[in-house]
């Protein structure tokens, strides 16, 4: 065994484990304290990267959740407004159930028309005052509207006939219904429809699409982003179907809800909802009961307009239903997310405190080792007396 008084080895030797010691000390410290087992990038890569996109998406989702939510109460709200117009229309078939009956006279039936134009007018106010913010919601701002706008241009030799709706429209969503008249003899695929986006005069792009020829017609939704469209529909058919080719444009103005964290279709839930007021889907209820004749011709009406109404309102219901189960996985989602992210990221206190205490031991008994270490070189003398 060498004695040397330069150099105290194992004196070296103990601060360097101390250092050790007091490096996973002050680490076990730092995540008791934070709660988080990893708190830099250099605690773990790969694990910050993933917990950061993780807590992104749980972020993302939770605010998703919110805007569900939202979206149901901004439903809920629509219906409200249609559940008093449901009952104006049932007391109008009351009215008019009233005036169709002989044991009232024609003044008694002018009070009643009285209060039916009164009633009218309350649909109307109603439609326009059901709100969710400053957003109306029964004045059909958000509803399909759809016409048969486009007149036949010409037809080529190669059967092609060319409808312009350039002014009908603008830029926006639209659903093309084109309805073709065709043999039983006609192939499903030999039909095409193609689809031309034209601006200041030049042609942007072509789009096609494989139409297949149906008793009721094919549906196809396209998005435009310039004024003034014009659609040629290639009549490659074997049969004579000129007169029988019609363009519907349907522009959508429907409520669209974010219901996820990516522009997706499947992230996002759109919601049509109709024009309420009697210039809209009750434009039924017109026409007037001072005269039986009038009321019973009323009758009809009000029941139509109730049907009406009742089918709208049954879209708005199916609509809640469909958000209510989005919304329920969202916070499924949501749920697991997080506690992903706890798992890569939290600190188990359990396992902490018992390192801890380990290193804190270690520190101690390292302190201790380190007085008896420099101690040694004192021993060296004992040899020189």
């Amino acid at each position: 065994m060498a004695f040397r008084i330069a150099t105290n080895v194992a004196s070296l030797n103990t601060q360097r484990w101390l250092s050790v010691a007091n490096a996973g000390m002050a680490k076990s410290l730092e995540r008791l304290s934070s709660g988080y087992k990893i708190n830099r990038a250099a605690d773990d890569a790969a694990g910050v990267a993933i917990a950061t996109k993780l807590n992104v998406k749980a972020v993302s989702v939770s605010r998703a959740v919110d805007n569900g939510n939202q979206a149901i109460a901004m439903l809920q709200t629509a219906e409200s407004g249609i559940e008093q117009i449901a009952n104006i229309l049932t007391r109008l078939k009351e009215l008019a159930t009233q005036a169709a009956s002989d044991n009232v006279s024609d003044t008694d039936r002018e009070a009643l028309d009285n209060e039916r134009t009164e009633l009218e007018a309350e649909i109307d106010k109603i439609a326009q005052n059901t709100k969710y913010g400053s957003v109306q919601l029964l004045t059909g701002s958000y509803a399909v509207s759809v016409s048969s706008e486009g007149s036949k241009l010409s037809t080529t030799s190669a059967g092609i006939q060319e409808y312009d709706v350039s002014s009908a429209i603008g830029a926006g969503t639209y659903t093309l219904n084109v309805t073709v008249a065709y043999s039983s003899t006609v192939s499903a695929t030999v039909a095409k429809m193609s689809l031309e986006y034209v601006g200041t005069g030049t042609t942007i792009t072509e789009v096609k699409y494989a139409l297949v020829p149906t008793a009721d017609g094919e549906y196809k939704t396209v998005n435009f982003g310039e004024l003034g469209v014009v659609f040629k529909i290639n009549k490659n058919l074997q049969a004579d179907i000129s007169s029988d080719n019609t363009i519907v444009v349907a522009s959508q103005g429907t409520l669209q809800f974010q219901l996820g964290d990516v522009d997706q279709d499947y992230d996002q839930i759109s919601v049509s909802l109709s024009d309420f007021r009697t210039s809209g889907i009750l434009n039924l209820v017109n026409g007037d009961i001072s005269t039986r004749s009038g009321a019973e011709d009323y009758l009809g009406k009000v029941d139509s307009a109730i049907n009406e109404l009742n089918e709208k309102r049954g879209v708005i219901g199916a609509a809640q239903n469909k958000i209510g189960y989005h919304v329920a996985n969202l916070e499924a989602m949501y749920e697991n997310t997080r506690s992903a992210v706890s798992t890569i990221k939290d600190a188990d206190f359990a396992k902490e405190m018992a390192e801890f205490t380990k290193y804190q031991i270690i520190t101690q008994s390292g302190i201790a080792m380190l007085a008896q270490a420099n101690q040694l070189p004192q021993l060296i003398l004992s040899l020189m007396r």
